[in-house]
């Protein structure tokens, strides 16, 4: 009993002593904040509390005006003209002075990115924004001769400008590839040829107010930080861009993510098989979780370029006929119309497309060549351009992957030579890639079939026999090989890369000029320096 009285008192001496040193503390903080806050400061906080409360709705109305004449060619621009011309809800000024602390954090969250990308702090509107929240901090509005509606109001704007800018940009790409690429090269008959094919997400309306929305919220930049790609290139060219100290590699990082912005819809899995043709590298990669195969490949020319697209490789076909496009039965071949030596030359034979009937070259015109009426066709064969193999995929362009009869092209540098397919160094290989576990008397069968050596005691024979019996006559066992299930395929340009097979950043040179297109297209987002 006597034990549990003494601790009875020990604890409420605990108790008083903490309870003193606490409200000893407190009183403490008190004094020091009352002191920290001087007369001149609380007048400047009152004035400051009574300006916004008697000046916002007519902040409101200034903007409302403004934003109904002013006129921007960028969609998210655009949009925020239209929501305060709309009279929208302010996101950003309060008639609450604590609206500074958001304005500010938004404000380092947009230059500390813009930094990381390599963009300027201006794309965002940062040191205009800075002035007018320090404008309005110091109630200094007579050294600019900006009234402190207007600057309040434009405060709210570029806010959010600069807000939506950010969202869309990092969500979407800065730039339309659609727009930009398809726009330059022209087209004998009108328009121009499309470079770029992939299907890539785009910023809708929809997006652009919910996105927008988000500038109420009470920590806005959250939502900002969602909206960057999460390819792991893009981090790593970030960490690039951060260690190129002297800038000579700036631009093309800057181009290539640019690239990783543009989201593609077809989403092909990194650890599934698929194929990545890199035209810029002129290389194809043949990638499987565990193992990858590389090899050269020629490509567009200038003229020709090999568009940029994803697909799904469906099928392969042995030994095809090439059947001669219009573009190039039109520019090239009609104007040597009537020259036999030269349909023979190249195994060419000419069609009528409505009676099936071949047509001798002698007996043909240039203009009949032009109409459409007939179809000029190269017959298969070791001469045949499409080589003994082609990898069939859906595409508008009729490109394909496909082997050649010419391989000494894969020994120059340069390769941009087709007229706008991709001519793969290693056809078998990539066969073999391409097929789901094909027995090995179907290989020989294909082999047979493309005059290779069989390799299966089944197709020595058959080759003995045949070669006794019809020795004039090619094997053709096989014309078509299905790929089940269908293998994806990307054909795309990047001059600063990781090689699939390495893991090791590569340069390849900007061979169809695209870096220079998205430079200039990015141009008004970058430090005066990167663009001279």
């Amino acid at each position: 009993m006597l034990h549990s009285e003494s601790w009875k008192n020990s604890t409420q001496g605990h108790i008083a002593l903490t309870l003193f040193f606490g409200l000893l503390v407190l009183g403490t903080l008190n004094a020091c904040f009352w002191h920290r806050v001087s007369p001149e400061e609380e007048a400047l906080y009152n004035k400051r509390q009574q300006l916004l409360s008697d000046s916002l709705p007519a902040a409101q109305q200034w903007l409302q005006a403004f934003a109904a004449s002013h006129r921007d060619s960028v969609q998210t621009d655009k949009k925020v003209n239209q929501y305060y011309k709309d009279n929208g809800h302010w996101f950003w000024l309060s008639e609450d002075t604590a609206f500074m602390a958001k304005a500010d954090e938004i404000t380092d969250f947009l230059e500390k990115q813009a930094h990381e990308m390599g963009f300027s702090a201006q794309a965002f509107h940062i040191d205009d924004i800075r002035t007018n929240i320090r404008m309005l901090r110091q109630m200094d509005f007579d050294s600019t001769h900006v009234s402190a509606v207007e600057t309040m109001a434009l405060l709210e704007w570029q806010l959010s400008r600069a807000f939506l800018r950010y969202a869309q940009g990092q969500r979407y790409g800065f730039t339309n590839p659609h727009r930009m690429l398809n726009r330059l090269d022209a087209r004998k008959e009108g328009g121009f040829r499309i470079i770029y094919d992939i299907d890539i997400e785009k910023a809708d309306d929809n997006f652009l107010t919910t996105a927008l929305g988000h500038a109420g919220d009470k920590h806005p930049a959250d939502y900002l930080k969602k909206a960057e790609t999460d390819h792991p290139v893009y981090a790593q060219l970030k960490r690039e861009l951060a260690n190129d100290s002297t800038g000579t590699n700036r631009q093309r990082i800057l181009c290539n993510m640019e690239r990783l912005r543009w989201r593609h819809v077809q989403q092909i899995n990194p650890n599934e098989k698929h194929i990545f043709v890199n035209i810029a590298a002129q290389q194809l990669w043949a990638i499987c979780p565990d193992s990858v195969l590389s090899m050269r490949i020629c490509c567009g020319a200038w003229k020709t370029k090999t568009p940029l697209l994803e697909s799904n490789i469906s099928y392969i076909q042995f030994n095809p006929e090439w059947n001669i496009p219009a573009s190039i039965l039109r520019d090239e071949v009609s104007a040597h119309a009537g020259d036999s030596a030269y349909f023979a030359r190249n195994d060419y034979f000419i069609v009528n497309r409505n009676t099936g009937d071949t047509i001798s070259p002698k007996l043909i015109t240039s203009s009949q060549l032009k109409s459409g009426a007939y179809r000029v066709a190269q017959r298969s064969g070791k001469h045949n351009s499409l080589g003994r193999i082609i990898f069939r995929f859906k595409n508008q362009f009729d490109v394909y992957l496909h082997d050649t009869n010419n391989h000494n092209a894969f020994n120059a540098d340069r390769r941009t030579i087709s007229h706008g397919c991709v001519r793969v160094q290693r056809p078998f290989n990539l066969l073999l890639f391409v097929l789901n576990d094909p027995d090995e008397w179907m290989l020989d069968k294909i082999r047979l079939s493309i005059d290779m050596k069989p390799e299966t005691e089944r197709g020595i024979k058959y080759l003995k026999e045949h070669n006794e019996e019809h020795s004039e006559e090619p094997i053709r066992l096989t014309q078509l090989a299905y790929v089940k299930p269908n293998i994806p395929l990307s054909i795309d340009y990047y001059t600063y890369y990781p090689n699939p097979e390495t893991g090791e950043f590569e340069t390849w040179p900007d061979r169809y000029e695209y870096d220079n297109q998205i430079i200039k297209a990015i141009k008004p987002f970058l430090p005066i320096n990167v663009h001279q």
